[in-house]
Formats: structure tokens, C-alpha cells, sequence
């Protein structure tokens, strides 16, 4: 179970306080000269150092025509970027949530405070970073670029984590939770528009307003179930995202196919 039950993918519900001295735990400032020590770079290392694994992991699988390393970066800062707008944009929706504890309140704040803002900037990152760009010419490149801009966000959301508990085992539990979580959300997500955009399938449209809301009901459902206590965890961790999972390694494996299809490796002679 997740150390804080009720942060879930969403690290940023109505933690609304920008991060100052006092804040921070007593190990990463140093008030003596009011600056950041070695350990705030520690703490970056180990909130980052789980999204770069996957990155690198994800970007292995594109191997007939792997994406430019630059654009990849790009949309990993922008995803980054994206954290900090979500952030910024919590203190202004959470008076939207209901004011009565329970299920009601958990529903609006998991799928309309949380899901809805967070899919919408991972999934912004993903369209300034790489949308426009000749390299996304087939729909692996839309996985490798929407998982990109969901590791930055996520490894910017395991930063505010680490800060907030000072906790670096965290990232051991997240790097195979949260940190995948958005992976498994966002970059399907990704993989549906990229299809749109190749003709693949149907309205273009349709099919992005589909994914979109495939994506908040998977990331709102992952949210509730860990914010509503032990009882309904495994839902989250043993149900939804497992099965997120393997829905993406299925578009995987169909999109390597079709990689092949559209570059070919020459022939040995």
C-alpha cells in the first residue's frame, strides 16, 4: 500500500503550499546559508532516476527506427513542465470539490480535479513536443512520445513526493506503481490520436475524445481505489493497473509489427 493512500497517481490533490524552507524536510536545506544541499540533489536523482529507466526501457522497443534522443528529451521536460502547471492550477479547482467527505467527494476529486487536469497537461506536453514533427510517422512513435511527456510528469510528481515525506524507499514502490500508472494511462492515450493521425481508424476526433476518456477513467478509478482505504487498494495496484499495463503491451507488439511493415531492414546479402 502506498505510503499516503490518498495520492495516488495525483500528488498534487489540494497540496496547494509552494514548496519553501520550511517545508522541506530538516535534511535537504541548509539553514545556514538559506540554499538547498547536496540531498535536494539527491532527492532529484532518485525521483528522476525511475522515469529515465522506463524512458529508456520504452524507447528499446522502437527498434527498426528509433526517435531522435532530442525530441524525446523535449517532451520529457515538457511533461515535466506540465507537473508544475497542474500544481499551479490545484488551489484554483479544488473549491469545486464537495465539501463532505466520502464517496461523492473522492469521485469528483479523482475523476474531474485529478484525472481530467493531469491527462490534459501530460497530453498537451505530448502534442507542443512532438505532434508537429516529421519523426512521428508511425504509432509506436506515439507510445515512445506519450510515455516521454508521462515520465516527466511523473518524475516531477516523485520529486514533490520525496519532498514532502523524505522518504527515498518511496521511489522503490512507485517506480513499479505511480510512476508506470502514468505510463499506462497517457501513453495509450497517445497511441489512439497518433492512429487517427495515419488513417488507421475512424474520425480523428471520435477517436481522440474516446482515448482521452478511456484515459481519465483508467487514472480516476487508479486514484479512488487508493484513496479509499486498504479494502479497495488491490483494486487499484492488482486490478486496474496491471490491466492498463497489458493493454499497452498489446499496442506495442502490434505497432513493432507494423513498424516492421513501414521499415523494412534491407536484406543481407
Amino acid at each position: 500500500m502506498l505510503p499516503n493512500p490518498r495520492g495516488g497517481v495525483g500528488s498534487f490533490r489540494r497540496k496547494t503550499t509552494r514548496p519553501c524552507a520550511s517545508s522541506l524536510p530538516d535534511r535537504c536545506c541548509d539553514e545556514k546559508t538559506g540554499g538547498v544541499s547536496i540531498s535536494a540533489l539527491e532527492i532529484t536523482l532518485a525521483g528522476f532516476a525511475p522515469g529515465l529507466f522506463w524512458l529508456w526501457y520504452i524507447r528499446r522497443k522502437d527498434h527498426n527506427e528509433p526517435e531522435p534522443r532530442g525530441i524525446i528529451a523535449r517532451v520529457f521536460g515538457l511533461g515535466c513542465a506540465s507537473a508544475f502547471l497542474v500544481l499551479w492550477l490545484r488551489p484554483y479547482i479544488d473549491p469545486f470539490a464537495p465539501p463532505n467527505a466520502g464517496w461523492h467527494r473522492d469521485l469528483i476529486d479523482a475523476f474531474l480535479l485529478t484525472a481530467v487536469p493531469e491527462e490534459t497537461a501530460k497530453f498537451l506536453a505530448f502534442l507542443i513536443g512532438a505532434w508537429w514533427c516529421s519523426d512521428l510517422d508511425e504509432p509506436l512513435d506515439g507510445i515512445v512520445y506519450g510515455a516521454a511527456a508521462a515520465l516527466g510528469f511523473a518524475s516531477a510528481e516523485n520529486v514533490f513526493y520525496l519532498i514532502q515525506t523524505g522518504d527515498p524507499a518511496l521511489m522503490a514502490l512507485r517506480a513499479f506503481t505511480a510512476t508506470l500508472a502514468h505510463v499506462g494511462f497517457t501513453a495509450s492515450l497517445c497511441f489512439s490520436v497518433s492512429l487517427s493521425r495515419f488513417g488507421v481508424c475512424g474520425n480523428r476526433w471520435l477517436i481522440g475524445i474516446g482515448a482521452f476518456i478511456a484515459a481519465v477513467v483508467f487514472h480516476g478509478g487508479y486514484n479512488l481505489f487508493l484513496w479509499r482505504g486498504p479494502q479497495y487498494t488491490h483494486l487499484a495496484l492488482l486490478g486496474i493497473l496491471p490491466l492498463s499495463l497489458a493493454l499497452l503491451g498489446a499496442k506495442i507488439k502490434w505497432s513493432q509489427k507494423q513498424s516492421t511493415l513501414l521499415h523494412p531492414r534491407p536484406a543481407k546479402v
